[in-house]
């Protein structure tokens, strides 16, 4: 950051990186943890007859209260209890807008979602780092819940399953965390695909927020909505720094349309996770393939070779991946797509590594 960018701009954002994404492409995109599948023909023709009678020249609802009932009634919450955005990541930018304040720290266990310790920092806050464990990616749970005791201004953003590691934070020390009173939120962002979600938890603790997604399971990746649970006084506080209309016509429609008959998703969810299991164990036989197991809808390798290489000679091959943090170096994550898709990758992994 340059002294004139310093002075016009808050300083922190020097420390502060971009959110990156490859430019790359190839015939077989395995990099972004979306949908194999579309929604079916019969939901997308749903959406585009709503739209076709919407008045697009109006603004909606400011806060989208329909589909608000809607995601309540799936999750069995008062619709107080609920707030939606423009995609999970807007929301969590949210978050850290209405919970930054001086000396506020936000703990995270990297390798994780690199925005969360980017947006800290640019809201203001500083962040502290609970690495996950280099054998079993476990994070410091007991380390986690001595800090928070030790400051009350310490906040936790966790993911579970966590990207890229696939694996969860569990639940005893997830527990232990929100009886210390530390703010908590909680990304599950993939909680579809690990068949088990903290949402019970809400009711005894108005520290823990739980933030969602459609993008995922739901396959609307390109559309762009997400939500948040959480206690309606905390909620509405962190509402007034989310811009209004964030969801738009397209939008709303096609999440009211998916959450209206979810059977389709569940089919897409079990066919995802049959997949992953699949090519687990096609990995595991591998020499070179160092694998945790997953809870989401991808799967984290730490090879042997340099991650960076073997992202060249994937991509050679036509199959796009991502490279992303490990623990002590680079690591790769792989989407998991249609079993052609995955066919495929298993013998360029092979061709790569041999």
């Amino acid at each position: 950051m340059s002294a004139i960018t310093r002075r016009l701009l808050r300083p922190e954002m020097g420390d502060v990186a971009s959110y990156a994404t490859s430019t790359a492409t190839a015939p077989i995109r395995l990099d972004r943890n979306e949908s194999p599948e579309e929604m079916p023909q019969a939901t997308r023709e749903k959406v585009l007859a709503s739209l076709a009678a919407a008045r697009w020249s109006r603004y909606p609802d400011p806060y989208a209260s329909e589909l608000k009932r809607a995601l309540a009634l799936r999750e069995g919450v008062s619709t107080a209890s609920v707030i939606v955005g423009n995609g999970s990541n807007s929301l969590l930018l949210s978050f850290f807008l209405a919970a930054a304040f001086p000396g506020r720290r936000i703990g995270i266990c990297p390798p994780t979602f690199g925005l969360y310790a980017s947006w800290a920092r640019a809201a203001g806050c500083g962040v502290q780092s609970f690495p996950l464990a280099e054998e079993d990616l476990a994070p410091p749970a007991g380390e986690m819940v001595a800090a928070a005791r030790r400051d009350p201004d310490l906040a936790f953003v966790l993911c579970s399953p966590n990207n890229p590691t696939g694996t969860l934070f569990p639940r005893e020390g997830l527990v232990s965390l929100l009886e210390t009173g530390a703010l908590v939120v909680l990304d599950e962002a993939y909680i579809e695909f690990s068949g088990g979600s903290a949402r019970d938890l809400l009711p005894g603790h108005p520290n823990l927020l739980i933030s969602r997604t459609l993008s995922k399971a739901a396959a609307l990746a390109g559309v762009r909505v997400g939500y948040m649970l959480g206690d309606p006084a905390l909620l509405s506080e962190i509402e007034k720094v989310v811009p209004p209309f964030s969801v738009n016509l397209f939008a709303r429609a096609a999440a009211l349309a998916v959450l209206a008959d979810e059977s389709p998703a569940r089919e897409r969810v079990a066919a995802i996770v049959a997949e992953r299991r699949r090519v687990a164990r096609a990995l595991a036989g591998e020499p070179h393939a160092r694998l945790t197991e997953s809870h989401a809808n991808f799967l984290f390798l730490r090879p042997e070779r340099p991650a960076e290489d073997l992202f060249e000679r994937l991509l050679s091959r036509g199959i796009l991946v991502r490279r992303v943090a490990g623990t002590k170096r680079g690591a790769l994550r792989v989407t998991i797509g249609r079993p052609e898709e995955n066919d495929r990758f298993l013998e360029a992994w092979r061709e790569a590594t041999s």
